[in-house]
């Protein structure tokens, strides 16, 4: 029996594919994986300490929407907290990173996006 193609899920691919979820050129990678390869251990020791995954996970119950893709007329469940000024901003300004007023609700893809951006400049 034949099946339908469907889009590739990686946000704003429009290859078809008949198997799976992605296409080749966007395979699936967990989030801890793509993050902790540009995390020092500094940032690494934060993001999995208790009081981190507490605040995450009582932000994302306060914001459940991903801010960047909701600003854009799209409803996407929210699935990182990012910190907006950067963490290491924070912390150097003498200010709170647990503070949730320095805190966003992101898409997985928007918060690659947001990361590329901040590279670029």
């Amino acid at each position: 029996m034949l099946r339908a193609k469907s889009i590739c899920t990686h946000c704003g691919c429009s290859a078809l594919v008949s198997s799976g979820s992605r296409c080749e050129l966007h395979p699936y990678k967990t989030m801890r994986e793509v993050l902790d390869k540009t995390k020092t251990p500094e940032a690494r020791s934060f993001y999995s300490s208790g009081r981190w995954t507490k605040t995450s996970l009582e932000h994302r119950k306060r914001e459940p929407l991903c801010r960047s893709c909701k600003k854009k007329g799209r409803t996407t469940e929210g699935t990182l907290v990012h910190h907006n000024p950067e963490r290491q901003d924070l912390i150097e300004a003498g200010l709170d990173p647990f503070d949730h007023k320095y805190l966003e609700t992101l898409c997985f893809n928007c918060h690659q996006g947001e990361l590329r951006d901040k590279r670029s400049k």
